[in-house]
């Protein structure tokens, strides 16, 4: 299951462990208090993968995924338990369609990969865990209640001081970024955060910044030495005023004066007019932080639909549809070895193994088998060392300081993680179920050994990947479907508009780029996996899904059939050319203008995808 999705509005690595335990610890207080009993362990832990999802952005999109995603939480944690005390096999089905079902989430976009994380982890958590005592129905029921409520409140809370300030920053990025990555994230973050107008024109005025800033930048070196020495100071203070306007979007302060110097008089070309379009973008950026207006809009910009994005993941060609199948059939096996052990308390960590070493790609998944592998060997050598000086009785505290310390380390050192929870989980079974540790711990030892030759040698086995061709030209092959997608709908758009199915422009439009994201998005192998290629695939996916959201939003709204007609145009001719791309039209309203200057973005981000994969 992958687990890299960005965290812009997340907790940082220094807050994660002190808020896991004081939710860890308050839903546990608070389960004993209703009288969970036992079960207050799993509403504990059911808080903590509800958790991992509840930070993702600003605080009224994260309250309306966790609208969704609370009942879904508790439905999948105590719904195969219970299941389970009717038939077993029933609770072993419904286990692995939930697995396949949330490891196709991430198909409706980054935030879902956490979501998928969290139910996926709940679920085959809250069926094999083993309670110390018996637990009621409505005590299964309420656990997970209550730690999802407990998260909930807990979010509301802590984002109620300044709840949209994660969308600020994801919009101001933009200005300051130094990464060629597509305005993906910054047109998200705003449409998920009631598409406030002055936010809008930020986001405006920073595409066209970018997006000049990118091509002057290229034609620096274009120049001879004195034109380029000039060029540089322009866009040097260009950038020093875009640090100065960013942290004010987010702040809330008022930007300096600018200090520009003059253009250079014999810039050659469109270069001067780059130059003043530059500013331009500035100044819209300033326009909006004068006037503040926090009315919404109704823009489509990025707007997805995704019903039909899940439809398009379901296919062989699909890497994340084959990852949910891997992770399917690699969970169900692990659920009949665990059926062979009923009662064994390691039972679910083994599970989560296999289902974490899951990864959508050989590389991850060996990455994960690695950090988990090492991490395992690490916490068994620690916990030997442990036991040699110290009393068994030492075990149970011992393991719970390691896991204080452990959510410390989970992101940045997984491999340290690992090692504190094998002291924890060793140390509380051994303690609490009076058995002798060394057993328990060659126990737990093999079962990561299984779970990591279910997660790699059994699922790609199984489900084996697809073969592309070199990542320049998945490139070239990519921008040309794309290029011929959009020639093919602007011959469509020289009939009438009143008998022009829109949607059906569309819904081809997605059918074309679902399989050219297939194509930049499968697997690197051999040398031509390295960090460039796989950084410029991803931008130029990040570019073509702009592409893709930017020409449906100008079908659907741009409401003037001749510029949308002229703007395609311009993309397709964008799309074609080598050299310096051409002006794109000028838009005539607000949404046109952000569409279009989006739409430039996304062309400036794949041309310069492009030039890092180029030989030479």
């Amino acid at each position: 299951m992958s687990t890299s999705a960005p965290r812009s509005g997340g907790p940082s690595a220094l807050m994660l462990p002190v808020m896991m335990i004081v939710v860890i610890g308050g839903v546990a207080g608070l389960g004993f208090l209703a009288g969970l009993g036992p079960a207050a362990v799993l509403g504990a832990l059911s808080a903590m993968f509800c958790l991992i999802a509840a930070f993702g952005g600003a605080l009224w999109p994260d309250l309306k995924l966790l609208a969704v995603f609370a009942p879904a939480m508790v439905l999948v944690v105590a719904g195969p338990r219970l299941l389970a005390e009717v038939s077993v096999a029933a609770a072993i089905a419904v286990l692995t369609v939930i697995v396949f079902a949330v490891a196709l989430l991430p198909t409706f976009g980054p935030r879902f990969i956490t979501v998928g994380l969290g139910l996926g982890m709940g679920a085959l958590f809250g069926y094999a865990f083993q309670t110390t005592g018996t637990a009621g129905v409505w005590q299964v029921v309420f656990a997970p209640a209550l730690g999802v409520g407990v998260v909930l409140v807990f979010r509301l809370l802590l984002g109620l001081r300044d709840p949209d300030k994660p969308t600020r920053a994801a919009v101001a990025g933009m200005l300051t970024a130094t990464d060629v990555r597509g305005p993906d994230a910054a047109i998200r973050a705003w449409r998920g955060d009631r598409q406030r107008q002055w936010l809008g024109q930020v986001l405006d005025g920073g595409l066209r910044y970018r997006t000049k800033l990118f091509l002057l930048t290229d034609r620096v070196h274009q120049l001879d030495e004195a034109l380029a020495g000039q060029l540089r100071t322009v866009l040097d203070a260009a950038k020093a005023e875009a640090a100065a306007l960013a942290a004010a979007v987010v702040d809330g302060g008022e930007p300096p004066a600018p200090q520009r110097p003059a253009t250079p008089a014999a810039l050659p070309g469109e270069t001067s007019a780059m130059v003043i379009t530059l500013w331009d973008g500035l100044d819209r950026v300033r326009t909006a932080l004068t006037d503040r207006d926090r009315r919404p809009t109704t823009s489509r910009l990025g707007a997805e639909y995704p019903g039909e994005r899940l439809i398009e993941a379901i296919s062989w060609q699909s890497a994340q549809f084959r990852h949910a199948l891997r992770c399917a059939i690699g969970v169900l096996l692990a659920l009949l070895i665990a059926a062979q052990r009923p009662g064994d308390p390691l039972m679910p960590s083994f599970l989560m193994a296999v289902f974490m070493i899951m990864q959508p790609d050989w590389r991850a998944s060996a990455l994960k088998a690695w950090q988990r592998a090492a991490g395992t060997l690490l916490g068994a050598l620690a916990l030997v060392a442990v036991l040699w000086v110290l009393p068994q009785a030492a075990l149970m505290p011992i393991g719970l300081v390691a896991m204080m310390i452990g959510f410390g380390f989970q992101q940045r050192y997984p491999i340290i993680f690992n090692g504190c929870m094998v002291l924890m989980l060793v140390g509380m079974n051994a303690t609490t179920r009076h058995l002798d540790p060394g057993p328990v711990l060659v126990e737990y030892v093999l079962l990561i050994v299984l779970a990591v030759g279910i997660g790699l040698l059994f699922g790609f086995a199984v489900v084996p990947g697809m073969r592309t061709p070199p990542p320049l030209e998945r490139l070239r092959r990519a921008t040309e479907g794309a290029r011929a997608g959009l020639a093919a709908i602007t011959e469509r758009l020289g009939q009438s508009w009143a008998e022009l199915d829109v949607r059906s422009l569309i819904r081809d439009q997605r059918r074309s780029a679902a399989q050219l994201h297939e194509l930049l998005g499968g697997q690197l192998k051999g040398r031509d996996d390295t960090e460039v290629n796989r950084t410029a695939l991803a931008q130029a996916d990040d570019a073509l899904r702009g592409l893709r959201s930017g020409t449906a939003g100008l079908l659907m709204h741009g409401g003037d059939p001749a510029l949308t007609r002229d703007t395609l145009d311009w993309l397709v001719r964008a799309l074609g050319e080598t050299e310096q791309v051409a002006e794109p039209p000028e838009p005539r309203t607000e949404e046109q203008r952000l569409l279009i200057d989006s739409l430039a973005a996304d062309v400036v981000g794949l041309r310069r995808a492009t030039s890092m994969l180029s030989p030479g």
